[in-house]
């Protein structure tokens, strides 16, 4: 289901609880392909009322562990990593600001076989586009 450099980073930050609630959230988008905490509860596989599934699994969404510093950048570094040994090549990055659903979103992309991994992004507070300070910061 996972690769297993991604089950060894979850292993690594979650307890095992956690980690098997994860599996199992994986295991319901891939089949039910919805993301609304309200239909995944429905369907959850917990012997608890429908409200504390949902509350559980808004709690497991909001666990410090499944920050971006913690999950994301370990993944997104292991992955470059082998990809760079299995290739010598350069690394392209792309940075963009796009209005999104009234958000002003700055993101850095990793270009990979023709498709953007965002590999870091940032809620602006104002309205317009990034000056150069803050695409460096």
């Amino acid at each position: 289901m996972l690769p297993k450099f991604y089950q060894n980073c979850f292993q690594n930050v979650l307890t095992p609880a956690q980690y098997k609630m994860l599996e199992i959230l994986i295991m319901l988008l891939q089949f039910h392909k919805t993301v609304t905490i309200e239909k995944l509860a429905t369907v959850f596989p917990q012997p608890i009322k429908f409200e504390s599934r949902r509350l559980s699994i808004q709690r497991f969404l909001l666990l410090p562990e499944l920050s971006i510093q913690y999950i994301w950048f370990p993944l997104l570094k292991r992955w470059v990593k082998n990809s760079r040994q299995s290739q010598e090549k350069q690394l392209i990055f792309a940075i963009d600001r796009t209005q999104w659903r009234g958000e002003n979103v700055f993101v850095i992309s990793l270009i990979e076989q023709k498709r953007a991994i965002p590999v870091y992004w940032l809620l602006l507070t104002k309205r317009g586009c990034s000056n150069l300070g803050e695409q460096k910061k």
